[in-house]
């Protein structure tokens, strides 16, 4: 326990939050910090796309027309 008067960080509040609950309450928080950690990798990965596709296609890339736009093959 802390002594009165001092601040408790983040991972302290949520381990003692932790302590108390049942294990299959346990597991849900487990679930959703994997979905967090899911979800972050998520957002760099289309970051990086986005970064990629800008390096690529710079703002002199020209304009095409949608008749200049050849079909895919088999289609």
């Amino acid at each position: 326990m802390r002594p009165a008067g001092t601040i408790m960080s983040a991972r302290e509040a949520l381990e003692q939050i932790l302590d108390g609950l049942p294990d299959d309450r346990v597991n849900e928080v487990l679930d959703f910090a994997r979905f967090l950690t899911w979800q972050e990798e998520r957002r760099a990965w289309r970051q990086f796309g986005q970064d990629q596709l800008a390096r690529a296609y710079g703002p002199d890339e020209p304009d095409y027309r949608v008749e200049q736009v050849k079909p895919e093959l088999g289609s």
